[in-house]
């Protein structure tokens, strides 16, 4: 209706390395980039709402601090997480951006609640020219 362009690209569905106990037994993820006509940004999407542990509350969001492995590179990693939210979102959206791109997989580490750390693995073959594709879209609504 408001003829605002977004467009988004995503892996395919990660379950995570190990099933989580019930009632986190269905779980499943995705990682995705996403942009409009003024920014751009990264998140990963859960079919339900991760209940995650060692996070600290801020102000209407949680703060996460974890670990992503790009192809064989670990580092740190701050995410966000909105109030029962089913998206974390990178903090640094660009630097992300760039990872994706050169990466063929990303694993994440998350922890849930009363569960062992667990781990999703993103397949991210095509992602460059996938992100090309969004911002294609994305530009021409500039």
């Amino acid at each position: 209706m408001t003829g605002k362009i977004s467009a988004y690209a995503h892996s395919a569905a990660s379950y995570p390395s190990k099933r989580l106990e019930f009632p986190y037994h269905d779980g499943n993820s995705w990682m995705g980039v996403g942009c409009d006509e003024k920014s751009e940004w990264v998140y990963f999407g859960f079919n339900s709402a991760p209940n995650l542990a060692n996070d600290e509350t801020e102000d209407g969001y949680n703060l996460i601090r974890t670990r992503i492995r790009w192809n064989d590179n670990v580092e740190n990693v701050s995410l966000t997480q909105d109030s029962g939210a089913k998206f974390i979102h990178f903090r640094e959206d660009a630097a992300a951006i760039l990872k994706i791109a050169a990466s063929s997989t990303a694993l994440l580490e998350l922890q849930w609640h009363g569960q062992q750390p667990t781990y999703f693995t993103y397949s991210l073959n095509g992602s460059s020219k996938a992100i090309s594709e969004i911002r294609a879209k994305c530009a021409a609504n500039k």
